[in-house]
């Protein structure tokens, strides 16, 4: 009877962490870019018959893995010309004050006033120069390529984007001349083999847990190196499908509520075995 109490606790806990996870999901269903969670769980075997093998009883459950699901999600067009979708693989780079490195698929971005292009928490979004730097970029490119993206608005007026992630801007000044439409910038996307060495941060932000030389970055222009295009003025919505995760919930709660039952008939049993004894 302890036992099965040890084994409905353990069930307690996994629906109760299940059930975080599908919260975090549903909380998350209008946040950008967001990639919903799934956890899974393992048996827990303590216990055996005699000792033979074949005849184990279960002690419960353990958390197994907790999973990104890093299906697309569906891009709809936003009224920021700065705003960028990727469709298909990778990440944009963008770069905290400090100069730390983190990944993002959430591409709303803006322009300071000092023309360096920022995404909504103020990082600083990484690309190719393309005016002062390698034109095209560098094949393969590394990480030592990427550099903030800064117009200078005394320079350029009317930056625009397009289709393939390139940043224009007419000039304002000479040389060359004044009213020449110039490629300035052009985004940077990268990925790694492995996706599950990206952990989940706030504000829409990943970070990489291994180093560059256990798993090196891919990095590149829009639909090079396997990397999904770009699609400007527009926003990849979050990929949590509500209504598996409704369903999710009701499988939890009532998972929990069997649990609970189980702890309140183990212990009815404890109180007729002390019952008997007096």
């Amino acid at each position: 009877m302890l036992n099965s109490m040890y084994s409905a606790v353990s069930g307690l806990n996994a629906s109760n962490q299940r059930m975080a996870v599908v919260g975090d999901n549903i909380a998350n269903v209008s946040t950008s870019a967001y990639k919903s969670s799934e956890i899974s769980f393992e048996s827990l075997i303590n216990l055996s018959i005699g000792g033979v093998t074949g005849q184990e009883i279960g002690g419960g459950v353990l958390t197994g893995n907790l999973r990104y699901d890093w299906g697309q999600g569906t891009i709809q067009k936003s009224s920021n010309p700065y705003d960028m979708a990727i469709a298909g693989r990778g990440f944009f780079m963008v770069k905290d004050g400090a100069l730390n490195a983190y990944y993002t698929r959430d591409g709303e971005f803006g322009f300071d006033a000092s023309g360096n292009l920022k995404t909504a928490s103020g990082m600083a979004v990484q690309g190719f120069d393309l005016i002062n730097g390698t034109n095209p970029p560098p094949s393969p490119a590394t990480a030592a390529n990427l550099v903030p993206i800064n117009i200078d608005p005394t320079k350029y007026q009317n930056i625009t984007v397009d289709e393939n992630g390139i940043y224009w801007g007419v000039t304002t000044v000479v040389p060359p001349a004044v009213g020449v439409k110039t490629a300035l910038f052009q985004t940077g996307l990268c990925t790694t083999t492995d996706t599950s060495v990206m952990a989940k941060m706030s504000k829409n932000l990943y970070s990489k847990t291994t180093n560059e030389a256990a798993d090196p970055l891919i990095i590149g222009t829009p639909t090079t190196n396997g990397l999904g295009a770009v699609e400007s003025q527009s926003l990849e919505m979050s990929n949590v499908d509500i209504a598996k995760e409704f369903v999710n919930m009701i499988e939890a709660q009532r998972a929990f509520s069997a649990n609970s039952k189980v702890i309140t008939t183990s212990d009815e049993m404890l109180q007729e075995l002390v019952n008997i004894k007096r």
